[in-house]
């Protein structure tokens, strides 16, 4: 396990505000300040050394990194792995508590094709009928599989032979920016892992999304 010094004398944070038991991400937080308070590290250095050591891709600065321990959002998988591992905590463990963080934010999770077929609502994919249904649906199935870098969804669509993802464009679509074309969307979800059984499903919700976003 990679350890990184703590300077001497760094100032460590003003105290911070405690994690609301109600909290839907309670556990999580709780475990990732807990390795924080043990490495004695700002979230200012952390972000430093993730950075110096490319422990993850560009994305970790400290206001992400603060939020990943708030307990009111899930944070990507790959911040919560990068923070445990500048904090010298256990990778395996950081995954373990994601994961069940995961399947909080998700009951449902199981297999792709368990999840794949219903939307964050619960709104199966067959009842798609907007933009935001079916970008939320998008975010769902990535959650699934594990909510894999932009980078390694360009490389897995290159692997299938799928039509490219370019990252500016994904990142485009999934914060809301655009409409993914019917040929992006497909190559999307087969990188996360979408069965091919499940792709017309995802063609429908298209047509039907990107009909009510015409004018």
């Amino acid at each position: 396990m990679t350890q990184f010094p703590t300077p001497r004398g760094e100032f460590v944070g003003r105290s911070e505000t405690p994690v609301p038991q109600s909290a839907e991400f309670y556990e999580l937080a709780e475990w990732l300040r807990s390795q924080r308070r043990r490495s004695g590290l700002t979230y200012r250095r952390m972000a430093q050394l993730i950075e110096q050591n490319r422990i993850a891709e560009p994305g970790c600065s400290p206001v992400t990194l603060l939020r990943a321990d708030r307990g009111t959002l899930l944070p990507r998988r790959q911040v919560v792995e990068a923070y445990a591992q500048v904090c010298g905590a256990s990778l395996r463990e950081a995954r373990q508590q994601w994961g069940r963080a995961a399947r909080r934010a998700d009951p449902d999770r199981g297999g792709p094709g368990q999840v794949s077929a219903l939307a964050p609502s619960g709104r199966r994919l067959e009842f798609v009928y907007h933009p935001a249904h079916l970008l939320q649906a998008m975010h769902r199935v990535r959650l699934a599989a594990g909510q894999p870098s932009l980078r390694e969804l360009q490389k897995r669509a290159r692997e299938l032979g799928t039509t490219p993802l370019p990252r500016s464009t994904v990142a485009d679509v999934l914060a809301g920016l655009r409409m993914p074309s019917e040929d992006l969307l497909v190559a999307y979800v087969r990188a996360c892992g979408e069965q091919g059984s499940l792709i017309p499903h995802w063609r429908h919700a298209w047509a039907r999304a990107q009909g009510a976003g015409l004018p």
